[in-house]
């Protein structure tokens, strides 16, 4: 559910409500797309052992800072 604070203006509801009507239209011509999204993010999917057992001290890096990001 969604729930807009009393400070968004018209003109930003108005985009939000357009937004939405394209990602439905395109859920229904096709929905292969929408259910490999995101598409145009740097990672598709985030590691979920990090997001259900975080690691809260610093560690150095593991990868070379230099290796372009994995997709």
């Amino acid at each position: 559910m969604i729930e807009p604070t009393e400070t968004e203006s018209k003109e930003t509801l108005d985009r939000f409500v357009e937004a939405m009507l394209k990602i439905a239209e395109e859920a229904e011509k096709t929905p292969d797309v929408l259910k490999s999204a995101p598409n145009t993010t740097q990672l598709s999917r985030f590691d979920e052992v990090a997001a259900r057992a975080p690691r809260l001290t610093w560690q150095p890096a593991l990868r070379d800072p230099d290796a372009p990001f994995e997709k």
